[in-house]
């Protein structure tokens, strides 16, 4: 195997492996990792990890297949952000807001006040589009995921 498959086989399959070995189910791993993409792709830095913990904890969820998910989302998280803005901007047919990241970024670092004042609007519309497209895509995911969460428990045996 290559780099990419050996990082992958490290970090990916090898603690699902391990999470199938310690009881969890295949059926357990999958809604787990399609909770984590879920929650992974929504558009909002800094509140993944602790929805996640949370999502875990309330419904009993694998934390491990949950928070690999996650991380391994954060670059699609961020290339997602505007494009749901977008979408929402155009569910809602406001129109569209410039989105500069530095911009963003100094804003959010001066005053997150004044940040929630800006930038508000866009959040409303990036969360509408995540909450239309996502759940879909999620429970899309979990059926495809779980003949491969299978093979992956008989690795386990």
């Amino acid at each position: 195997m290559g780099r990419v498959g050996d990082w992958l086989r490290r970090r990916v399959r090898d603690p699902l492996v391990a999470e199938i070995r310690q009881g969890a189910t295949p059926e357990g791993i999958g809604t787990s990792i399609s909770v984590g993409a879920a929650i992974g792709l929504l558009p909002f830095l800094g509140t993944t990890t602790l929805l996640c913990a949370l999502a875990g904890r309330l419904f009993r969820l694998n934390h491990v297949a949950l928070q690999v998910t996650n991380y391994l989302l954060y670059p699609a998280q961020i290339a997602l952000i505007v494009p749901f803005v977008r979408l929402g901007e155009s569910l809602l047919g406001a129109e569209a807001m410039p989105i500069d990241p530095a911009t963003v970024v100094s804003e959010f670092s001066s005053s997150p006040t004044a940040f929630l004042a800006k930038f508000g609007m866009a959040g409303v519309h990036a969360f509408l589009a995540w909450a239309l497209v996502v759940p879909a895509a999620a429970l899309l995911l979990r059926r495809l995921l779980l003949p491969s969460m299978r093979k992956l428990a008989s690795l386990a045996r």
